[in-house]
């Protein structure tokens, strides 16, 4: 039984509209996945003919940030299949949320370099699970519970009926769900002293510069929270590279090695070390990259990235 920290959440009573949103999810969940990835490839099409609207010109302004290289037409391509992605995402979520475990397990193919899990957390120190917003990540959260209880931060959502759909699905799993504050840090760190598990998305702008430092995303120094590299220097866990990417009818699992100096006892430098392994992840695939997130927002070199006008 999942548990949580956050009671508060809890207890947010749900509006009409609320309720209007938890009976589209129940709903949708009910049908079957390929209409619903149909359904959200076409919203997507129909959301990317808008191309000034915020969330294009947000997708736009990072491939041209991060791909320089590229030309216009291959960013405009790649920003209409990123929306269509996101869209079959979202109506992924929705289905895997309302589901039983036992439904997420069915539609995973293969898991590769498995070895690399097992082998973190046979170190008997702790593993931490370093997860982008890559891919339809939601999916492995069955796959995990099969092999750990993961104590995992989360922060309620703005909308309470998505809140209560989402923790009733994560109640249906292993996971230990704690607060993003410090009680849910502490938590983690008592875990991993206890060879426990936690997956950390290492790719959040941190609110505070106290929660991050300066390290290269794609060539520019941008805020980035320094989290993951502080659990392992704090504690000696091991950490893994983890996504989930859609391949054909199902979705297969990934796993990486970081790179190694994400060890390092120089913040900086595992924190960079820490972004080169999420580069290395989006370069799988970075139409299935959640580039809608105004990742660089917080930089050394431009002053304001997302009101510049688009080349």
């Amino acid at each position: 039984m999942t548990q949580t920290s956050d009671s508060s959440a809890n207890s947010r009573p749900l509006r009409a509209k609320d309720r209007v949103y938890l009976g589209l999810l129940r709903f949708f969940s009910s049908l079957p996945l390929g209409f619903l990835q149909r359904l959200g490839g076409m919203l997507g099409k129909l959301a990317a003919l808008a191309r000034q609207s915020r969330p294009l010109r947000v997708v736009r302004r990072n491939l041209e940030l991060c791909y320089p290289q590229q030309s216009p037409q291959w960013i405009e391509e790649t920003v209409t299949q990123n929306i269509v992605h996101t869209g079959k995402v979202m109506m992924e979520f929705a289905k895997t949320w309302g589901m039983p475990p036992e439904y997420s397990l069915q539609l995973i193919r293969k898991v590769h370099n498995e070895h690399l899990f097992h082998d973190a957390i046979a170190e008997g120190q702790g593993t931490v699970a370093i997860v982008p917003h890559f891919g339809t990540w939601e999916v492995m959260n069955a796959w995990l519970s099969l092999h750990v209880a993961p104590v995992i931060m989360y922060k309620p959502g703005k909308d309470p009926g998505v809140d209560q759909f989402v923790r009733q699905a994560r109640g249906r799993l292993k996971a230990n769900m704690v607060s993003t504050d410090e009680t849910g840090v502490k938590a983690i760190f008592k875990a991993l002293k206890r060879n426990g598990f936690t997956a950390v998305l290492p790719d959040h702008v941190p609110d505070k510069d106290g929660g991050g430092v300066m390290a290269p995303f794609f060539g520019i120094n941008t805020l980035t929270g320094t989290m993951v590299p502080k659990l392992m220097q704090r504690t000696g866990a091991r950490a893994v590279m983890m996504y989930c990417m859609r391949q054909g009818d199902g979705f297969e699992i990934f796993f990486e090695a970081p790179d190694p100096d994400i060890y390092n006892e120089n913040l900086a430098m595992a924190t960079a070390a820490m972004n080169r392994s999420v580069e290395s992840v989006i370069a799988a695939d970075p139409v299935q990259y959640q580039w809608s997130y105004k990742r660089f927002k917080r930089n050394e070199t431009l002053p304001d990235p997302y009101t510049k006008q688009s080349r």
